[in-house]
């Protein structure tokens, strides 16, 4: 649908892109961009590992050492992360897709993603159902609140913004987060 025109924009991953270009006449119209948010006027945005690629310890050696070779051919040699839009894999390999034009115009920084720290398992989920919020569980409540408020005109979005951080705010200060 985003081909034909019919859906603006998407939130999704690289991994889409290739799909969404090539889904009909309009590929030339499809674009990816960083998800626009800046951190002290720098832009970042998470590089994650494909967790698919993986060596099963506890398989008898000899199918180890296939996995480690399968796996090598598909990260270093197979062009598969750059044919599906992914971030180059080898260290220091500067060759992005297209699909990261505009990351790269626009000095975006890549980060891994890291787990969560000790004891902070869980408080993503905690700050979420504290500031209801519900940002990554079910978030379409919020993304319908936006469209009413736009229909009624009624409340702009930096005052659902303002109104939205401020409950954020008070469930880190609720749950003992220390913003650094």
């Amino acid at each position: 649908m985003i081909n034909e025109g019919k859906v603006g924009c998407m939130v999704l991953g690289a991994w889409s892109y290739p799909q969404m270009k090539t889904a009909g006449a309009n590929g030339d119209d499809i674009g990816y961009m960083p998800f626009p948010m800046t951190i002290g006027g720098k832009q970042y945005s998470p590089a994650d590992e494909d967790y698919c690629f993986g060596i099963n310890v506890s398989s008898p050696a000899d199918n180890q050492t296939a996995a480690l070779v399968f796996v090598k051919w598909m990260t270093e040699k197979s062009g598969y992360s750059f044919n599906e839009g992914g971030l180059p894999l080898a260290v220091g390999d500067e060759n992005y897709p297209e699909v990261y034009d505009e990351f790269v115009a626009n000095n975006v920084e890549f980060i891994a993603n890291e787990p969560a720290a000790e004891g902070e398992e869980d408080l993503l989920n905690e700050l979420n159902a504290d500031s209801e919020l519900m940002i990554t569980a079910n978030g379409n409540d919020k993304i319908q609140e936006i469209i009413e408020h736009a229909s009624n005109k009624d409340k702009s979005f930096d005052d659902i913004m303002k109104e939205w951080n401020q409950k954020w705010s008070d469930a880190q200060e609720m749950d003992g987060v220390e913003v650094k």
